[in-house]
């Protein structure tokens, strides 16, 4: 009873008597006995705290809890049901053997997070997940998730038809949010940007943290993107939305430098004694030298995702649902 009436004070304190008695039905004197110490708690009032504040009954009656504890379910986690669809790079693609830089790497999936009472994860807030879909089939199978209405049960039914579909869950604190999903084979770690508004998430722009899928099972961060209603715009645009965004490169000293080079080579110094295929591979191996070190030198080597630029991916998003 020590802890119990411990932990109900501390629970009080951040929501008030009042939110309590609302969420459990019961009535404002029967949890001021509670606090008091004048009644004991039933196993009825238990369950309906559970279901409120999705608490772990056990460790409520056996531990004095931190305020923190409860801190995390006094975040509004409803506003992140439903369904959306992703867009990332694939990273079974290796370097220097992409034909095409938008159809070879761009690709989607569905997301689907469902408050779910009966589940024992924190918070009661699970994940399911599809990957490595085409633009189409994310588009469709969202429409289907869609038409279930929410109905937990037909929304794991249609999961489980998919060999390898991917199982989680969804936490967050008052700045980040964090969709953790697994497989037999593969986890990820998606981390987006927590918006302040109470008003339904429509998603963002994040980085993924997952071990790609190909013949070599390694590490990838990329960015990924979030919205509940598809994009209508091309496959290029999206794929440059993923980039890193690296800006404008300056190459006015190397433009410089490789017109001297050629100068040297075909005007001013005919007689060096080098045949055309010299000359070639000169250039060659200058335009490679002038490449690779524009590339080096504005390369990014981390991806940073901020307010502002969360924003502007939202706004993109929000248009999409008024399209």
């Amino acid at each position: 009873m020590d802890n119990f009436l411990y932990n109900l004070k501390c629970l009080s304190e951040i929501y008030s008597q009042k939110d309590i008695s609302q969420k459990t039905g019961y009535s404002a004197s029967s949890i001021n006995n509670y606090l008091s110490g004048k009644s004991q708690p039933s196993a009825q009032f238990l369950l309906k705290l559970k279901d409120a504040y999705k608490i772990d009954i056990d460790q409520f009656l056996s531990t004095k809890m931190d305020k923190n504890n409860f801190m995390a379910s006094k975040l509004n986690y409803r506003k992140f049901l439903g369904s959306y669809i992703v867009y990332y790079y694939n990273s079974s693609a290796y370097k220097g053997k992409v034909t095409s830089y938008n159809y070879d790497v761009l690709t989607f999936g569905v997301i689907t997070i469902i408050d779910d009472i009966d589940y024992t994860a924190p918070k009661g807030i699970f994940a399911n997940g599809l990957f490595m879909l085409t633009r189409m089939e994310a588009e469709k199978y969202l429409q289907t998730l869609e038409s279930f209405n929410g109905d937990i049960e037909k929304i794991k039914a249609f999961y489980k038809t998919f060999q390898g579909y991917y199982y989680g869950n969804l936490e967050q604190n008052a700045t980040q949010l964090f969709i953790s999903l697994a497989n037999n084979n593969d986890k990820c770690l998606i981390i987006l940007n927590n918006p302040p508004s109470t008003k339904k998430y429509r998603g963002g722009i994040g980085t993924v943290n997952s071990i790609s899928r190909g013949r070599e099972q390694v590490p990838c961060v990329q960015y990924i993107l979030l919205s509940n209603v598809p994009f209508t715009i091309p496959d290029g645009e999206i794929y440059n939305l993923l980039t890193l965004g690296v800006g404008d490169i300056n190459v006015k000293n190397e433009t410089n430098a490789l017109m001297d080079l050629l100068t040297n080579l075909y005007l001013e110094n005919q007689d060096m004694g080098l045949n055309d295929y010299q000359k070639r591979k000169i250039i060659e191996d200058s335009i490679k030298n002038i490449v690779e070190n524009a590339v080096e030198a504005n390369l990014f080597r981390f991806a940073k995702v901020s307010n502002m630029e969360d924003d502007q991916y939202y706004r993109l998003i929000k248009d999409a649902n008024y399209e």
